[in-house]
């Protein structure tokens, strides 16, 4: 797979239509936050069988922010999930961390996909932590839902 051809939908970002990065990076226009710089990592690609099919899931990290280098210019982090049918990637959810407070954006520690489910390890600030450095961690379970997308079970506070 050309990740670093392959066009992301920029929900994750409240960017309404696809986002086409160059070299892993994208300046876009969000309805939330405006103007922002959005990349990707695609040699970050995590694989695995999420729908229960015996295919093969593909979830890549991308995220977001106002173009400044410091950790309180981070809006957000996302894994994108996708699908292969019939020859075209299918969007199966895009996971974002469901614990937040502070004012911080999350970030994530790792993700892992098994079957029926992506299980995402999360970073999160709490209201008196400095911007670099993030002391709670939480885990969400997303499941396929009836419809074989994702949808996120609570965050459970892990520390």
């Amino acid at each position: 797979m050309d990740w670093d051809r392959t066009a992301i939908p920029g929900d994750f970002c409240h960017v309404p239509e696809r986002i086409t990065f160059t070299s892993g990076e994208a300046t876009v226009r969000s309805e939330r936050w405006g103007t922002v710089h959005a990349e990707q990592y695609p040699d970050e690609v995590i694989y695995g069988d999420v729908l229960g099919n015996s295919g093969v899931e593909a979830a890549v990290r991308v995220g977001c922010d106002t173009g400044g280098q410091t950790g309180s210019g981070r809006l957000v982090w996302a894994y994108v999930v996708f699908t292969s049918e019939e020859q075209r990637l299918r969007l199966v959810g895009t996971v974002t961390p469901q614990k937040y407070e502070g004012g911080q954006a999350s970030s994530f520690e790792g993700i892992d996909l098994a079957r029926g489910r992506v299980t995402a390890r999360e970073n999160w600030h709490r209201s008196a932590d400095a911007s670099c450095c993030p002391s709670g961690k939480a885990v969400t379970v997303w499941r396929v839902g009836d419809d074989g997308t994702l949808e996120a079970e609570a965050p459970r506070v892990t520390g």
